[in-house]
């Protein structure tokens, strides 16, 4: 398994398949296109109903009535990540088989999508918190500094955008990983940092290619997204499949001592 170690108590190096996701995730796709246009749709329906309901209560002169508009932005999040669930677990199913090194090979986690969900909405909790926590301390450490020295107070917003870029780009396949092996929210976090580290670029590729393929799916109306989503899903769900590749550590493993 992906999370298992090698016999030096080291964790085995894992690549992103990034080579083959392509066709695995269409031939995925149009075993079930229905079922994925079906909960693609249904969370975007989410979205945007209580989104535009939520930003009209919000300019409503009455205060209970903006208020509740608040409180409807904020249900909005959680409520959309059982269709977002369902669509990655989906998407775990029914993509083909890969090769023999896949360190991920196994099938697929059996885990009821209630505690999935559980799972993911922590993950999503603790990923926003660490985020925003992050963002209005850099902010509040720059100010500070900004009535002494201008220069340290860039260099300070500079730094520290970059530290929060390169950490959300290593959390950018906690999602999937949870969805696929079954992690807890740190685990998961743990486990997409070092497959980001070990794949840089590969994984740079991969959220190039994510980023074209929905803006695509923006054209026409937006109806695009019906089907630029569950592709993404796909392919997200397809790199979580990583292989173990030949190297000289496992060759040395197998010989007799």
């Amino acid at each position: 398994m992906a999370n298992s170690v090698d016999n030096a108590g080291r964790q085995p190096i894992e690549r992103l398949p990034i080579t083959t996701i392509i066709p695995r995730a269409w031939i995925g796709f149009s075993q079930a296109p229905w079922r994925f246009v079906g909960l693609t749709a249904l969370m975007l329906v989410i979205l945007t109903g209580f989104g535009v309901i939520a930003r009209d209560l919000q300019q409503s002169s009455h205060w209970r009535l903006a208020t509740l508009g608040d409180l409807l932005l904020v249900i909005s999040i959680p409520t959309a990540l059982i269709p977002l669930v369902a669509l990655l677990r989906l998407a775990d199913r029914l993509l083909p088989p890969g090769s023999s090194n896949e360190s991920g090979a196994d099938p697929p986690s059996n885990r009821q999508l209630l505690w999935v969900f559980k799972q993911t909405a922590a993950l999503a909790l603790l990923e926003g918190v660490i985020l925003i926590g992050a963002m209005n301390l850099i902010r509040v450490a720059s100010a500070v500094v900004a009535g002494h020295s201008g220069v340290f107070s860039n260099l300070i917003l500079f730094l520290g955008g970059t530290a929060l870029a390169i950490w959300t780009l290593g959390q950018s396949l906690a999602l999937p990983l949870l969805v696929h092996h079954g992690h807890r929210p740190l685990a998961a976090m743990e486990h997409s940092r070092r497959l980001v580290q070990t794949n840089r670029l590969k994984v740079l590729a991969l959220l190039g290619l994510l980023l074209g393929i929905n803006l695509l799916g923006l054209m026409g109306a937006c109806l695009g997204l019906l089907l630029s989503l569950p592709i993404s899903a796909l392919l997200l769900m397809a790199s979580c499949r990583t292989q173990t590749p030949w190297v000289r550590e496992s060759r040395q493993n197998m010989l007799p001592t």
